[in-house]
C-alpha cells in the first residue's frame, strides 16, 4: 500500500498531463482535419456567446453576398421595459423590427437615407440571414428597435455601415492599365496604348525632392516692400514651398524686419547691408553679407538670385545658381549715352548671365538679352515675372465630396450637362446612350444642371431604360456650385440638335475648369477643335456613345484636351504654375539636381 501511494504521489497529476498533451499539440501541430473539427465542436458545445450578457443593446450587420445580408442583435429587457413605460398607449400592437437604411455616398443624419426597409424580428436577441433585393453595390446601416402603432420608431442600437459588393462585372473595362516595376510597385496608367510615351516620361530625369533653396533679393513682401520684384520673390518662394521644397530668402534688413521670420512656409533672414550711395557699392556690400550668411547655414542645393545686384562678384562660388533678371542696363539706359558706372553695370550683368546655370528673363526680353549679355542660348529662358493667386477654378477642391453632395459616388465618373432641358438641347440623347455606356463602364453617371419641359420625360425615360440610378436631375444650380461641378466632372456634354442660348457661355466655363467639351455639329462646334480641346459628334444616341467612350476610355487624352482648352481671365500664370515651370527649367539646365526612376518590368 505504501509503495502504491508512493507511486501515485510521484507520478504526473491529471493537470500536468493535460498541459503536456497541449504542449505536444502546439509543438507537433494538428494531425488532420478531423482534429480541427473536434476542436470546433468542443468550442461550440461551451456556448460562450449564449452565456455572455452584454451590458448595452447592440446590433451588427454584414454582407454574405451582394444580394444577402446577415444580422445579429441583442436588446436588453430592462431597456424594453423602459421604452414601454415611455410609450404608454402607443406601445399596444407595436412591432419589433430591424430597420435597414441605404446610406450610399451620403453623410447619414437619420432622415436622408435613399431607402428604408423594415424586417420583423422574432426575439429580443438572435441572428438571421435576409435577402437584399436591389442592395448590390450599396452601403447599408441597420437599427433594431420597436415600430409603434403611431408610426414612431424607437431605436435600441445602430450598427456600423456595411458595404455590399456589386453584383456585376468589374467596372474597370476601359483603356487604363497597371504598371508594375521591378520592385512590384503598382501604378495606374491612363491608356495602355500610350505605354511607350508613358515609359519615356517616367524614365526621364526628375527633380530631387525636397531641395534646399537659398534665394537672395533686395526686396520682398516680408521685409516691407510692395513692388513687382517683391511680389515675384515672395510669391514664387511660397509656391516652391507648396511643392514640398525648403526655401530660405535672404533680404537686407529694413524697418521692423530685423530678425528671422516665416511667412507662407518660407524662411526669411535679414542681411546687414550698410547703406551706400551707388548701386555698385550696394552690390559689393550685399555680396559680403550674403557670403558671410552662407557660412552659418548647411549647404543649399540651389542658389537663386534676383537681379544682377545680388549676384555680384560670384560670391556663391561653384554652387548651381539660377539668375532672374527683370531688365538689363542697355534697356534701362535707353538713348542716354553710357556713363562709366553704366558700363561697369553692363559688365557685371554679363558676368552674372554667363556664370548662372539658368538665366530667366521676361519673354519680350529674350532676344535682347541674348544679344547684349552673350549667354549660352540653351541656358537662357523666357519666364513670366508676374503671376496671380489661384482663383475659384484652381483652389484645392475635394472632387469626391462635390459628387457626393449631388448623390453620386466619390469614385464614379460624372458627365455634366448645363442648359435648358428641352428637345433642341438634345438631352434625351444622353439618356438613350447611357445603357450602352454603362455596359462598358459601370460607374458612369449623368448630371443635368438646368430646368425645362423635358425634366419629367427624362426621369421617366431613365426608369424605362433601367438607368435611373445613373441619372441625376439637379434643377437650378447656383453659379458657385456650378463651378465646383464642372471641375469635378469628366467632361461637359452639350448634345444640341440646334443652337441653344448661352451655350457659348457654358463652353467658356468648361474652359476655365479645364474640362473637355463633347458637342455636336448642330451645337457650339465652332468653339471646339476636334480631338484638341473636345470631341465633335452627331446628334444621335450611337454617336453620343462613341463620344462619351472617347473621353471616358482615354483619361490621359481627356486631360490633355482639357488642358489645351484651359482659359484664365488674365494671361499671367498662377504662381503654382510659375514654380512648376521654374523646376522644369532646373531639370533641363542642372542635371545634378535630378534623379532617374528605375526601369519597369511589365505593363
Amino acid at each position: 500500500m505504501k509503495n502504491s501511494m508512493s507511486a501515485i504521489s510521484n507520478g504526473p497529476s491529471a493537470g500536468q498531463g493535460e498541459r503536456a498533451r497541449r504542449a505536444a499539440i502546439r509543438r507537433d501541430g494538428p494531425r488532420d482535419a478531423e482534429f480541427l473539427r473536434r476542436c470546433g465542436w468542443e468550442i461550440g458545445e461551451r456556448r460562450a456567446a449564449e452565456r455572455y450578457a452584454p451590458p448595452v443593446n447592440h446590433v451588427g450587420l454584414a454582407m454574405v453576398d451582394p444580394t444577402q445580408g446577415f444580422i445579429h442583435w441583442h436588446m436588453l429587457p430592462e431597456w424594453v421595459e423602459q421604452a414601454r413605460e415611455r410609450s404608454r398607449d402607443s406601445w399596444q400592437h407595436c412591432r419589433m423590427v430591424v430597420r435597414l437604411y441605404d446610406v450610399s455616398y451620403i453623410h447619414f443624419t437619420g432622415l436622408n437615407a435613399h431607402r428604408i426597409r423594415d424586417l420583423p424580428l422574432p426575439a429580443l436577441c438572435g441572428h438571421l440571414f435576409f435577402p437584399m433585393p436591389g442592395g448590390a453595390g450599396t452601403w447599408q446601416l441597420a437599427e433594431v428597435g420597436f415600430l409603434l402603432r403611431n408610426g414612431e420608431f424607437l431605436p435600441a442600437a445602430r450598427s456600423t455601415v456595411a458595404q455590399f459588393a456589386r453584383d456585376s462585372a468589374s467596372p474597370h473595362c476601359d483603356h487604363t492599365a497597371l504598371l508594375v516595376d521591378h520592385e512590384r510597385n503598382v501604378e495606374e496608367v491612363g491608356n495602355v496604348w500610350d505605354q511607350e510615351k508613358f515609359l519615356a516620361e517616367r524614365n526621364a530625369p526628375r527633380l530631387r525632392s525636397p531641395l534646399r533653396i537659398g534665394s537672395f533679393a533686395f526686396e520682398s513682401l516680408a521685409s516691407g516692400q510692395d513692388t513687382e520684384l517683391a511680389r515675384f520673390v515672395s510669391e514664387l518662394a511660397a509656391a516652391q514651398c507648396a511643392l514640398g521644397h525648403e526655401v530660405h530668402v535672404f533680404v537686407p534688413a529694413a524697418g521692423e524686419f530685423t530678425a528671422d521670420l516665416m511667412r507662407g512656409g518660407v524662411h526669411y533672414h535679414p542681411l546687414r547691408v550698410a547703406p551706400t550711395g551707388s548701386c555698385l557699392e550696394a552690390a559689393r556690400e550685399f555680396a559680403l553679407s550674403a557670403a558671410h550668411a552662407l557660412d552659418g547655414f548647411p549647404p543649399f542645393d540651389l542658389i537663386n538670385f534676383h537681379e544682377w545686384m545680388t549676384g555680384y562678384a560670384g560670391w556663391y562660388g561653384t554652387r548651381p545658381a539660377v539668375a532672374a533678371l527683370g531688365s538689363i542696363e542697355a534697356i534701362r539706359r535707353g538713348d542716354t549715352p553710357p556713363t562709366e558706372e553704366s558700363q561697369e553695370i553692363e559688365q557685371v550683368e554679363r558676368e552674372v548671365a554667363q556664370s548662372a546655370r539658368c538665366l530667366l528673363v521676361p519673354h519680350g526680353l529674350w532676344s535682347r538679352a541674348l544679344e547684349e549679355l552673350g549667354p549660352d542660348p540653351a541656358r537662357l529662358h523666357g519666364f513670366s515675372m508676374e503671376g496671380r493667386p489661384p482663383d475659384e477654378w484652381e483652389a484645392p477642391l475635394d472632387f469626391g465630396e462635390v459628387k457626393m453632395q449631388v448623390g453620386i459616388g466619390p469614385l464614379d465618373r460624372m458627365l455634366l450637362y448645363v442648359g435648358p432641358l428641352e428637345h433642341a438641347a438634345g438631352v434625351d440623347l444622353m439618356v438613350d446612350a447611357l445603357p450602352v455606356v454603362l455596359q462598358r463602364m459601370h460607374n458612369v453617371r449623368l448630371a443635368f444642371a438646368g430646368t425645362g419641359n423635358l425634366a419629367g420625360a427624362l426621369d421617366s425615360r431613365a426608369h424605362q431604360l433601367g438607368v435611373a440610378h445613373a441619372v441625376r436631375l439637379l434643377g437650378h444650380v447656383e453659379p458657385w456650385q456650378l463651378s465646383r461641378l464642372l471641375r469635378a466632372a469628366e467632361a461637359l456634354v452639350l448634345p444640341s440638335r440646334y443652337r441653344v442660348p448661352f451655350d457659348d457661355a457654358v463652353v467658356d466655363l468648361a474652359r476655365k475648369a479645364g474640362r473637355p467639351v463633347i458637342t455636336t455639329h448642330g451645337g457650339p462646334a465652332h468653339l471646339v477643335r476636334h480631338e484638341e480641346n473636345g470631341v465633335i459628334t452627331y446628334d444621335n444616341p450611337g454617336s453620343m456613345v462613341w463620344a462619351m467612350d472617347r473621353v471616358l476610355g482615354d483619361p490621359a487624352q481627356a486631360e490633355r484636351m482639357g488642358r489645351n482648352g484651359r482659359r484664365h481671365e488674365t494671361n499671367a500664370p498662377s504662381w503654382d504654375d510659375a514654380a512648376r515651370r521654374y523646376f522644369e527649367l532646373c531639370v533641363q539646365c542642372i542635371p545634378e539636381l535630378t534623379v532617374r526612376r528605375g526601369s519597369t518590368a511589365a505593363v
